[in-house]
């Protein structure tokens, strides 16, 4: 049966038991890795047999040229395909992932789609599994893989702006049309201050120490949720963050503070600014100072590894002492970037293992879930994962940029177009560029979590009302 695994880079930097007796790698087999550019969390399948299975593992080495970057995209891609791959072996006469047709695809959206409901999946997460084995069938059309793709498409005409000539656009049959395109989830400052403290720092849920708490890094959690409720940044860019590229905190710095997170490791790399508070820089510095400088001090003698950290904190120098700007580094390559402050080499992650190795993307998930699994010990209805702050900050965020506008709004000697804009333009925009996100439409979901658009529909609906009763005497 296969299965499905994910690269562990730090695995390369750890000893390995031959018989009992640890072995370290060598050099050549990290250099190695380094030089294919291994990156750490990508999907890969084993056969039944223990086989590496090529083509399928070629697939998602060469995502990253077809857009999907993201590490958890490619988590996502891989988890819908192992799905498929197991449905084939197990529910279709043990079919091979290239020889699947049609009616492999109908009885698929049977068992996933019209199944009793504790089997039954959402329409989103089928059009997502759609997304993921429709790319991969592409590809492996484009490389001479197999001769026809199992799935059917329909063909129409999408009218652009401007006089261009309507644009032939292929749609999956198998996608479901009426399905919503956002799942978006959000916690409210309640909840989300009872997930921190209780959570992810180990109180009780009146604000003591629990004495029984035997968590660890419950400090260093609760800043790196702070980091991503109060700005908006996603995972993957948050954990990528050197300790050198943060602005610096002085004793009149303002509450705001600018720093510039580089392309190389967000989405689609674009790169955007990023406001960080006062009071959070603050609490990064405390755990820098303290809980981060024990770690580093444990953390054994490190590898040999392509990237130095300059002297002046904005190049990095690989081993033939060439220099490469450190907004170009990817995650993986942030991941082996060494520093000296003392003298001593030591990771320059900012977010540290207690062994003093840069935190996985995994190791915030497993946290925030062990975290979310304690609250509901304690009866709180409190789930909540690392992009779920990103959506929190994002709602929380458009409520006060509205807020800001609500006077204008309703300034009577303001045109009602200028008004529309006031009120959804300049605040959608503004969020937009503090997420990152490249079309504006994609910022839209907010509004329909904002309990403030209700309220400033309700308030236009009146004013409406009243004029038309102005007009009638």
């Amino acid at each position: 049966m296969v299965q499905l695994y994910f690269t562990d880079g730090s695995a390369l930097r750890a000893p390995v038991s031959v018989e009992g007796v640890p072995v370290d790698l060598s050099v050549s087999l990290t250099e190695a890795a380094g030089r294919i550019g291994l990156m750490d969390g990508m999907p890969f399948f084993l056969d039944r047999n223990g086989s590496y299975l090529h083509e399928v593992n070629q697939f998602f080495r060469a995502c990253q040229t077809m857009g999907v970057r993201s590490r958890h995209s490619l988590r996502a891609y891989a988890h819908d395909i192992f799905v498929w791959m197991r449905f084939l072996e197990e529910r279709r006469g043990g079919k091979q992932l290239w020889r699947a047709d049609y009616n492999d695809v109908i009885a698929f959206h049977h068992a996933r789609r019209l199944s009793d409901a504790p089997f039954r999946i959402s329409a989103s997460s089928w059009n997502r599994a759609i997304a993921a084995l429709d790319k991969l069938y592409r590809w492996a059309l484009e490389e001479g893989l197999i001769a026809s793709s199992p799935f059917r498409y329909d063909l129409s005409f999408r009218h652009g702006h401007g006089r261009g000539a309507p644009k032939v656009v292929e749609g999956n049959r198998a996608r479901e049309r009426a399905a919503r395109r956002h799942d978006m989830q959000f916690v409210d400052i309640g909840r989300y201050l009872a997930f921190r403290d209780i959570g992810l720092r180990g109180r009780l849920p009146d604000g003591s120490e629990d004495p029984a708490w035997r968590g660890r890094n419950g400090e260093r959690n609760a800043v790196f949720a702070e980091l991503l409720v109060t700005t908006g940044m996603r995972l993957g860019e948050a954990g990528s963050l050197i300790i050198d590229e943060l602005p610096r905190l002085t004793s009149d710095s303002p509450r705001i503070l600018l720093f510039d997170l580089p392309g190389a490791i967000t989405k689609g790399e674009r790169p955007r600014r990023i406001r960080l508070p006062r009071r959070v820089l603050k609490l990064i510095g405390d755990y820098c100072d303290i809980e981060r400088h024990v770690a580093a001090a444990k953390a054994p003698p490190p590898p040999v590894v392509p990237f130095v950290l300059s002297s002046d904190g904005c190049n990095a120098i690989n081993g033939s002492g060439r220099r490469v700007a450190l907004t170009r580094l990817r995650p993986q390559d942030r991941q082996r970037l060494l520093r000296s402050p003392d003298g001593m080499p030591e990771h320059a992650s900012l977010w540290l293992t207690e062994r003093g190795q840069p935190v996985s993307s995994g190791t915030w998930e497993v946290a925030f879930r062990r975290a979310s699994q304690r609250c509901q010990i304690f009866g709180l209805d409190v789930t909540v994962t690392p992009h779920m702050l990103r959506h929190t900050f994002a709602v929380n965020m458009l409520s006060m940029l509205i807020r800001e506008q609500v006077g204008a709004i309703f300034n009577p000697t303001d045109a009602h177009g200028a008004a529309y804009r006031q009120m959804l333009g300049d605040p959608l925009r503004h969020l937009q560029h503090l997420l990152g996100h490249t079309n504006i439409t994609s910022t839209y979901i907010y509004l329909d979590s904002l309990a403030e658009a209700q309220e400033l529909v309700d308030a236009a609906a009146d004013r409406w009302t009243a004029e038309l009763m102005a007009d009638d005497r």
